[in-house]
């Protein structure tokens, strides 16, 4: 999701000093970057409903976005002329004023999305007068859901013609836009993103009267109705280096078909993903769909680097189409996720051998939630073996490959990683097959295994280096069977892992040195498990920055893992996580009660479920509040007078 770019979070390191003073609503901050410090107003979700008035009047960026605002107000801005950014997002303005923005002659960025102002009506010709210097403006998820979709929508090019040094432009999409020449002016305009999208009919005249110079084109999420195209819409934007349609419904063939400007063109990212849906399912465009060499056409001329095709339905392809790209050696990420796709015919494998041989430059390669039948007869005994009986080498430049929820079937071999490779992202989680993969040589940094039993990852964690992992997926793995199994001895190839994620796996104990081949283990999930209290053994460790045991039986923290948690994040800041436990507001857990809401380690609440002696259900908070009416009949004498 593009974003606008906020002045003071932009370029450089920015080192961010604590407030230096506070108006009746909002916190007043100096940013730097490098040496240029900008003054910001923190204004959000305060519940205000005007404008502050009591702010410097220096300062450079004023964000009182999530509030309740309905109106900017004549002159309300006035005194703030330093005002180089604002943000009004998700409000509830509906009228804008002439003399809204009045003297914020040094104003760049403004963000109004999440409104109510209706293009129809809310931006006079006057509106933007005061602020033609602006660069980003972004008014997108404004507009209702309309009550016809026939009828055509006029944009009020006449009130934002003036803005022609706008490089961002975030706006709704109406049923039947008519475009004025107003948008012309914008000589400047580079990324173009439409929300709140409503679209049925993209023609070839809806951004004629937009500026050629746009090089970025966000048309997302069109799916309340099937989107008629016309194969040139796209031609005002010969300069096109991105276009994202994702989960607009116009069906695959007819996204494709307006690549046609593009032919033997250079893109930076294509992404037609979920362009086809089984709502839009018809004879002339199936959900079901067998590439072919037409339909690729345009797509296999353009040297593009980032391509999406998930989520289209894609059960076949014919030879000479999907994988015969002019300018393989362009690409770096390629996504067929959730596809149905069937990855080689045994015809077909000379040309997916020959697409990978020439993807030098592949990073990643996303094919999970796809069905996998490779039909090979052969053993394979060597790697020239699998090349000649249908397998795959990907190439040596793949940083990430997924092949998550990925079913396999009659494949004795899936992939191979050559020795020499880059490959430092493995996703095989929840893939159902009943083979071996085998990669010559891993030298992972990410390995993700949900769903699968637990001999698979353990059989992958063998194969590792032992300094190269850094991060290690393990969920809904039934681990707690490996774990009994093995031991520590799971673990034993993991030294250099610093993110070890074993949640779900209906553990209720650890042996006392689980953790001990990893040293340097610096984040621990253990969410949705059966542990009834943290384990002890973390207190050798001394690297743990985040914590998190949710949704657990715990029912207290003792003090030795309290004592431990409050010097972790004395050396180098904890974060831990409790929430969803089992936690008793009883006598005994007096000490547990005040430390949650003593410790300076971050916590994900300092309210959490309790149940009290007497069995029914109240929070730590109002535990800790009211202590003396709750816990009256406590022994603890010594405690009560140090609270």
């Amino acid at each position: 999701m593009v974003r606008i770019i906020l002045i003071y979070s932009v370029i450089n390191i920015v080192i961010q000093c604590d407030v230096i003073s506070r108006s009746s609503y909002c916190d007043i901050k100096y940013v730097f970057n490098g040496q240029l410090g900008v003054k910001i107003a923190d204004c959000k979700n305060r519940g205000l409903q005007f404008v502050p008035q009591d702010l410097p009047r220096d300062i450079n960026v004023l964000d009182i976005s999530s509030n309740q605002l309905k109106s900017i107000d004549s002159s309300s801005l006035i005194n703030y002329t330093h005002l180089q950014e604002l943000n009004v997002r998700k409000n509830q303005h509906k009228h804008l004023s002439n003399e809204s923005f009045q003297g914020l002659y040094n104003l760049a960025v403004l963000d109004m999305s999440h409104n109510l102002l209706d293009l129809s009506h809310a931006y006079s010709p006057e509106l933007f007068l005061p602020i033609q210097h602006l660069t980003k403006l972004d008014i997108r998820s404004n507009m209702p859901q309309p009550g016809s979709y026939k009828k055509q929508f006029d944009y009020p090019g006449h009130a934002f013609g003036v803005l022609r040094e706008l490089t961002f432009l975030g706006i709704d999409m109406m049923p039947v836009p008519i475009c004025g020449s107003g948008f012309s002016q914008m000589k400047y305009l580079r990324k173009l993103y439409f929300q709140s999208c409503y679209l049925v009919r993209l023609s070839n005249e809806t951004f004629l009267k937009f500026s050629s110079s746009v090089e970025e084109l966000y048309l997302k999420n069109c799916r309340l109705n099937f989107v008629k195209t016309e194969d040139d819409a796209l031609s005002p934007f010969p300069h096109l280096l991105v276009l994202d349609l994702f989960g607009t419904f116009m069906h695959l063939t007819r996204a494709l078909l307006l690549l046609h400007p593009y032919r033997y063109r250079n893109m930076t990212m294509i992404n037609v993903g979920h362009v086809s849906d089984l709502t839009i399912d018809s004879d002339d465009f199936p959900y079901a769909l067998t590439i072919t060499s037409d339909i690729m056409k345009n797509l296999k001329s353009i040297c593009i680097e980032n391509l999406d095709l998930s989520q289209n339905g894609i059960v076949d392809y014919k030879h000479g189409s999907l994988f015969s790209f002019d300018h393989p050696e362009c690409l770096k990420h390629l996504s067929l996720k959730g596809n149905r796709l069937i990855l080689a015919h045994i015809n077909n494998h000379e040309e997916i051998d020959s697409f990978f041989r020439k993807a030098l430059r592949l990073q990643s390669l996303d094919y999970s939630y796809n069905v996998v039948n490779f039909f090979i007869e052969n053993s394979m005994t060597s790697v020239s073996n699998f090349k000649s009986s249908g397998g795959v080498i990907l190439p040596a430049s793949l940083e990430k490959l997924d092949i998550s929820f990925t079913i396999v079937n009659t494949l004795p071999l899936l992939f191979i990683v050559p020795k020499i490779n880059n490959l430092t992202y493995l996703e095989i989680s929840y893939t159902n097959t009943t083979v071996t993969m085998i990669f010559i040589e891993l030298r992972l940094e990410t390995f993700i295994s949900a769903g699968t039993r637990y001999s698979l990852g353990w059989n992958e964690l063998n194969r590792f280096q032992e300094t190269n992992l850094k991060k290690i997926v393990l969920k809904d793995a039934t681990l707690n069977d490996g774990i009994d199994t093995y031991g520590n001895r799971f673990f034993m190839k993991c030294q250099s892992v610093e993110s070890l994620d074993i949640s779900k796996n209906s553990i209720w104990h650890f042996s006392d040195d689980l953790f001990k081949p990893m040293p340097n283990l610096s984040n621990l999930y253990l969410t949705n498990n059966f542990l009834q209290s943290i384990p002890e053994q973390l207190n050798t460790h001394t690297n743990i920055k985040v914590l998190d045991v949710r949704k657990n039986l715990l029912t207290t923290i003792n003090s030795l893992i309290r004592n431990w948690a409050d010097q972790m994040h004395g050396i180098h800041g904890m974060t831990l996580y409790l929430d969803g436990n089992a936690f008793m507001c009883n006598c005994d857990n007096l000490d547990f009660i005040r430390w949650i809401h003593t410790t300076k380690v971050d916590l994900d609440s300092r309210s959490y479920q309790c149940q009290l002696s007497n069995g029914s259900v109240t929070d730590t908070l109002i535990a800790y509040n009211s202590f003396t009416e709750l816990f009256s009949d406590c022994k603890s004498n010594m405690w009560f007078s140090n609270w």
